[in-house]
């Protein structure tokens, strides 16, 4: 089964200091947003200028145990 599609996907690239910073207050908006109903998963990856990195942040419904 095919995994479903994310609510949002959102990528930065940047200043590695800045990158970080953005990353921490956007995940913590996105969990103050959607509550406990996501789940928001980060990936950190080296960008292809010096000091730069790309951050992804992908947000998706929580998946219900099956019973």
């Amino acid at each position: 089964m095919p995994r479903p599609r994310p609510l949002l996907s959102v990528r930065l690239i940047g200043p590695a200091d800045v990158v970080t910073a953005q990353k921490t207050h956007l995940a913590g908006h996105l969990a103050a947003v959607f509550g406990d109903t996501v789940v928001c998963r980060t990936s950190t990856h080296p960008a292809s200028h010096a000091n730069e990195i790309r951050v992804y942040l992908t947000v998706s419904r929580r998946e219900v145990p099956s019973q």
